[in-house]
């Protein structure tokens, strides 16, 4: 029997899904302390919000998706080149794991984060 597979019916991804894939794959980057939230002027643009998550995301008609991530780096990395490497792995793991293309992972660096000092009672 050929390896050819027909089509037997639709198969629909949730945007919830894109976002759930999206934020795992950032959180894995080296670099990425936690998610930011969401700036609320930014976030009172869109209907759907995902503020918790730290991730926007924007479906274009011919099937690609954009994402905005808002992210917390750690302190000590290069901001650019962790940056970069955030864009690749959340286009890798949406094309992996649902093979639909990523037009644009636009990431906006919130803030860097810093261990508190202890301090001494």
């Amino acid at each position: 029997m050929d390896n050819v597979q027909e089509s037997i019916g639709r198969i629909e991804v949730a945007p919830d899904v894109l976002v759930t894939i999206a934020h795992y794959a950032s959180l894995r980057v080296e670099g990425v302390a936690k998610m930011a939230s969401i700036p609320a002027d930014v976030a009172r643009l869109f209907r759907r919000e995902s503020r918790q998550t730290g991730i926007l995301l924007n479906l274009t008609e011919d099937n690609k998706v954009k994402f905005d991530i808002y992210v917390i780096m750690s302190p000590h990395v290069n901001i650019m080149e962790t940056s970069k490497r955030l864009q690749t792995a959340v286009a890798e793991a949406i094309d992996t794991m649902v093979g639909i293309s990523v037009e644009a992972v636009n990431v906006h660096v919130e803030d860097v984060v810093y261990a508190q000092e202890e301090s001494t009672d």
